[in-house]
């Protein structure tokens, strides 16, 4: 093989590697594909695509019950649900059990937590009538 084959193969191989570290920087950046609803008494997600992290608060009294459909479809999704004191009274991944129903024991405001990474998945929270 000669210099100039040599120089031509080393220049396609790291032009291969920057392509794979291209694709893998921009396939991990924070984005959401898919429908979003944030009322006072719900927070539904119905995820094509996600990246990152999503936040939503809802007011909610002593007594009160949370109904959860969570469901993950693709790739890695982790809800955590806080107590007013920063306590979480629920984390999970949405693999085991789907839907499933939380008793309020404290009146306050609860935070929602989402991360998902390459994420394809359900995440229905509301207050039960």
């Amino acid at each position: 093989m000669t210099k100039r084959n040599k120089a031509v193969l080393a220049v396609l191989g790291l032009l291969v590697l920057a392509g794979i570290f291209v694709f893998r920087f921009c396939s991990d950046r924070e984005g959401f594909t898919g429908s979003r609803v944030k009322n006072p008494d719900a927070y539904l997600l119905d995820i094509k695509k996600m990246n990152g992290t999503d936040l939503h608060t809802l007011e909610l009294h002593k007594e009160d019950v949370l109904q959860i459909r969570f469901e993950t479809v693709k790739g890695e999704l982790y809800m955590e649900i806080k107590a007013p004191d920063g306590t979480a009274i629920y984390r999970g991944n949405g693999k085991e059990t789907t839907d499933f129903n939380i008793n309020i024991l404290e009146s306050g405001v609860y935070t929602i937590v989402v991360e998902a990474r390459h994420a394809k998945g359900t995440i229905y929270i509301q207050l039960k009538e």
